[in-house]
Order: C-alpha cells, then sequence, then structure tokens
C-alpha cells in the first residue's frame, strides 16, 4: 500500500511512495529544509493511501452511480406494485 506524509506546519503533501520507509526520508528531508529540523507538530506524520484504482476505497471508481441506479429500478418496481 502507498504512504505518503503531510505537514501540518505548512499544510504540505509528499507524493505517494510504494514504502513507508522512503515516506519517512521524505518527512525528515522536509523538517530539515523547511523548518529547520525541528520536530513535528501534532498530526503530523507518514499515512497509508488507497490505491487510485479503488477510488475511495470501499467500491472501485466509477461504480457507485451505477450501485444507485441500480437501487432507484428497485424502488421504482416496488412503488410501480
Amino acid at each position: 500500500m502507498p504512504h505518503m506524509y503531510e505537514c501540518q506546519q505548512c499544510r504540505t503533501q509528499a507524493p505517494r511512495r510504494a514504502e513507508r520507509e522512503d515516506a519517512e526520508d521524505d518527512l525528515e528531508e522536509h523538517r530539515d529544509l523547511a523548518h529547520g529540523g525541528l520536530a513535528p507538530m501534532d498530526g503530523d506524520g507518514i499515512r497509508p493511501v488507497h490505491d487510485d484504482r479503488r477510488g475511495d476505497g470501499l467500491l472501485p471508481r466509477h461504480t457507485l452511480p451505477a450501485v444507485l441506479f441500480l437501487l432507484a429500478l428497485v424502488l421504482a418496481n416496488c412503488w410501480g406494485r
């Protein structure tokens, strides 16, 4: 699962990295360059992110409209009876 870091102080987000260790290296480099090596604020850190192909992580992308359409058809069928 890809990872990325977020800096709460300057609202920076790094590009996604395949490995957590690479994202941690990016975070340390950012702290050194942008904040003089200071410790992170609360909320800073590395977080896992979903793969783009999965959309929001619940359903594959573009399936929500199809599910809503099918639900509308079922409700219309029930209403007509």
